[in-house]
């Protein structure tokens, strides 16, 4: 028979007065051993618990952390961001039977024999590859055939992109990086891949080609620009200022049905101008407006949306603008000048 100590048994009657909730969120190392308490002397709340979001900036002893999630084992949502956590045995002996979405930033080299484990994982977003990008991915010895969604690093998600997935957000962590080289790291075409949400660089005009031999069959493809090292003299040249070639690249992603850009450059001489994004959406969507009508004739077999967010500052401004052929003619259905930081563009 177990003795609890004066402090157990107040935590114990404390436990069974808390009423169920399904979803918890842990800020600081207080709130998870209140949670580890609570758990531990009410069983019945761990297991009501599915889905958990623990978001802690400082040091911690990661036991505890273990030891709640051991008695949560039902958590179909799963958020991790704990940038200090390096403890290699954290998730050891984790097993979480109905963990669907994952997201964290812990090392790749601690999610080796987790991931391995939870092949019932469909959503997985990964915010850490500290391994050096001259070294595979730790990652790639996983099976990740069960995932869906995947999101992460451009050193190493496109590594482990299974064959399956429907959803991929590629991050470039640095400006050294590029995306279409990035997007070649995929060594099979991802042939169900319906979303690509990527950075690029200013200065990489293969972009869309690569998108089109990585991910043939995408329909809703994000463009995020970073910005890129140039010297004092250089003038970044975009993928879209030969709008030739943008339009005979777009027209490879045959079943491309909505376009998302975001730049930090400048697209039509006057912001907000109907005619002037009209003439380039259309020149876009139909070959550039070179010499002969069959140029412009031949437009994109499937593209009926087109955002972009032009002249984006780093923080906000700039202007958006959304496109769209509900009748067979391209409208304007969206304007907006010097958006709010929080602007959600999608």
């Amino acid at each position: 028979m177990r003795i609890l100590t004066r402090q157990q048994h107040i935590d114990f009657e404390a436990a069974q007065t808390v009423p169920p909730q399904p979803g918890k969120r842990i800020l600081n190392p207080t709130d998870l051993e209140a949670l580890m308490k609570l758990v531990s002397f009410n069983p019945a709340h761990g297991a009501f618990v599915d889905s958990l979001d623990v978001r802690i900036s400082s040091s911690f002893y990661s036991p505890i952390l273990r030891t709640s999630l051991t008695l949560m084992p039902n958590i179909t949502d799963l958020i991790l961001i704990t940038p200090r956590l390096r403890n290699r045995a954290v998730l050891r002996g984790v097993h979480l039977p109905q963990l669907q979405y994952f997201r964290t930033d812990l090392p790749h080299t601690l999610l080796v024999e987790f991931l391995t484990s939870h092949p019932t994982i469909t959503e997985l977003d990964l915010l850490d590859c500290s391994h050096e990008t001259d070294v595979a991915c730790p990652l790639g010895i996983v099976n990740l055939t069960g995932v869906k969604h995947l999101s992460g690093p451009g050193a190493c998600v496109p590594l482990l992109a299974p064959a399956g997935l429907v959803q991929l957000s590629v991050q470039l962590t640095s400006t050294a990086v590029n995306a279409s080289l990035s997007l070649q790291k995929i060594t099979a075409p991802l042939f169900r891949l319906c979303t690509l949400v990527i950075d690029i660089r200013a200065d990489d005009n293969g972009i869309l080609a690569s998108v089109a031999r990585a991910c043939p069959n995408v329909r809703k493809l994000k463009l995020i620009e970073k910005p890129c090292v140039k010297t004092r003299r250089s003038v970044v040249r975009r993928a879209w200022s030969d709008v030739h070639s943008w339009s005979r690249d777009l027209k490879k992603l045959v079943e491309l049905e909505e376009l998302l850009l975001r730049t930090s450059t400048s697209l039509v001489r006057k912001r907000a101008d109907w005619s002037l994004e009209l003439q380039m959406i259309i020149a876009w969507v139909g070959g550039g407006g070179r010499s002969g009508s069959a140029a412009r004739a031949r437009a994109h077999p499937a593209l009926y949306h087109i955002g972009i967010w032009y002249d984006a500052g780093v923080r906000s401004g700039g202007c958006v603008t959304h496109w769209s052929k509900p009748s067979g003619v391209w409208e304007r259905s969206v304007s907006i000048v010097n958006p709010p930081m929080d602007f959600a563009f999608i």
